[in-house]
């Protein structure tokens, strides 16, 4: 891939997004992110990730979504995971509360 742009790149992945089992639900979509974002709790943020994950199984596009994802910096939900400037939020899925293991 060397001398291709990632904006070149995403710009090709996007081309592909009208394709995919979510085309038509922006608005609900939108809520779903909202959702996921404004969530505390990890097991809440878990749960606001099962509908739209349900959406994406089987769906012909999701290696280019969550390409695009990546590519592009996202924020959202992207191939029925959450992203957080174009990396899984692997952080929001982890709870806050419990003491982490210390290594040495």
């Amino acid at each position: 891939m060397r001398g291709i742009s990632r904006e070149a790149l995403a710009r090709a992945a996007a081309w592909s997004l009208e394709d995919g089992n979510c085309k038509g639900m922006a608005a609900r979509w939108g809520r779903w992110e909202r959702h996921y974002l404004a969530a505390e709790a990890v097991d809440d943020r878990a749960r606001a990730l099962l509908a739209p994950a349900e959406v994406c199984i089987g769906c012909p596009i999701l290696v280019e979504c969550v390409d695009l994802a990546e590519l592009s910096g996202y924020t959202g939900i992207a191939g029925g995971r959450a992203y957080r400037n174009g990396r899984e939020d692997t952080y929001r899925l982890r709870d806050p509360n419990k003491p982490r293991r210390r290594t040495a």
